[in-house]
């Protein structure tokens, strides 16, 4: 997955994901319905994961995780794991991000940031959101 588009999250919260990285995300292809993992990323924004990429990455992350008791590979974990949250994402491609989750990445509902980043998708408010990636957003591009 690639590529940085604005989107528009609606005052229930939901944000729907790009029809291009959908496929990503979609579990039951029948019903057009999926999954996602939600994680708070250190640098204020929220990840988004697809069920199988997310299990990839812990296990990149953390190949010997079984009965491992040190410290820091347990700070890790409860950043990785501890606060990922599953989605579901329902037939018009939308899912619903928790209030929590919202006010830690300072987000209000109109108009946030997507990027896709290889295996994932940064969700971002657009006052946080990195320069290079306001830049060069498709609609930003022609003006």
């Amino acid at each position: 997955m690639f590529g940085t588009v604005r989107a528009k999250l609606d005052s229930n919260g939901r944000l729907a994901m790009p029809l291009k990285h959908l496929q990503e995300f979609n579990s039951d292809s029948g019903t057009g319905t999926g999954h996602g993992i939600l994680v708070i990323s250190e640098d204020g924004c929220i990840e988004v994961f697809s069920k199988g990429k997310f299990g990839a990455e812990s296990q990149r992350n953390f190949p010997n995780i079984e009965g491992s008791r040190d410290g820091e590979v347990r700070e890790r974990r409860r950043g990785l794991l501890g606060n990922a949250y599953g989605v579901d994402i329902d037939e018009r491609g939308r899912f619903s991000i928790p209030i929590k989750y919202r006010e830690y990445a300072n987000l209000s509902s109109g108009s946030v940031i997507l990027s896709a980043c290889g295996d994932y998708i940064e969700i971002w408010a657009p006052a946080r959101c990195p320069k290079i990636l306001l830049d060069f957003l498709p609609d930003e591009r022609s003006r």
